[in-house]
């Protein structure tokens, strides 16, 4: 099944969908973290990303929430933010799809509309950070254009931390 046989909209969000975005995360992360992770850092970075009050907090500081729909259900959110220390990078804090429509051109979609949107919006490059051990995921932003520039460690609090390759799409 491609994208265009689904039938994808998408659609900004507002603070009244943190529900499926929340629902998405917690149904998509233990498949893509579930081996990776811990149970106990699992279920902390979940809390600490996808409460209510946190997306609220998220869109106040100017993440743009956007969902993915076909038949009026959602499919895959993403968030992007322009980074104000570099005008021409559009930041993709965010990108999951539920695991049922992983691997049907659902991602490939997302990013075509974030490449489209970027370039709309005045960007002429895409940065991501993907968790160093998620090899799924880099394969898939490798194949799509993306390229390492470094490694980031981010300290969650509450003794977890993740490192995160640093990935960029000039377009």
């Amino acid at each position: 099944m491609c994208p265009n046989q689904l039938n994808i909209e998408f659609r900004q969000s507002s603070s009244k969908d943190w529900r499926i975005i929340q629902s998405i995360a917690h149904t998509t992360w233990p498949v893509t973290y579930g081996q990776l992770l811990s149970a106990g850092q699992l279920e902390y970075m979940l809390d600490l990303t996808y409460s209510e009050e946190s997306i609220k907090q998220q869109m106040d500081r100017e993440h743009q929430f956007i969902i993915g729909y076909h038949a009026g259900e959602p499919l895959g959110f993403a968030s992007v933010e322009k980074q104000y220390n570099a005008p021409a990078n559009l930041m993709i804090h965010k990108l999951y799809i539920l695991p049922s429509f992983q691997g049907k051109g659902m991602g490939k979609a997302f990013l075509d509309y974030l490449t489209a949107f970027a370039i709309k919006t005045g960007h002429d490059m895409l940065t991501l950070k993907v968790f160093i051990k998620n090899q799924n995921a880099i394969r898939f932003y490798n194949h799509l254009g993306f390229h390492s520039i470094g490694e980031e460690v981010t300290d969650l609090g509450n003794g977890y931390a993740v490192l995160d390759y640093i990935m960029i799409k000039k377009m």
